[in-house]
């Protein structure tokens, strides 16, 4: 009886800890300098073009700061 005890306890925190992972938003930005960003395209990439860009604040999901909708970093991710 105590062995199906703590199963259950240990399904039960499994559990928690999946709802608490998905539940809590991912919104930690790096420095512009690790995603080696510059204010300018790259190979005709540029941010607006990007999957990670918010045009209507010109920030990024990913880099810190103001983000030049004519700039271009590794992350750079075209959107479909």
């Amino acid at each position: 009886m105590q062995d199906s005890n703590r199963r259950s306890f240990f399904k039960y925190m499994a559990l928690l800890g999946m709802v608490t992972f998905s539940a809590t938003p991912l919104l930690a930005k790096s420095p512009k300098k690790q995603f080696l960003y510059q204010d300018h395209p790259k190979d005709g990439k540029e941010c607006s073009e990007c999957l990670q860009f918010f045009p209507k604040t010109n920030e990024c999901r990913i880099v810190e700061g103001s983000i030049s909708p004519h700039g271009w970093c590794v992350a750079f991710s075209k959107k479909p």
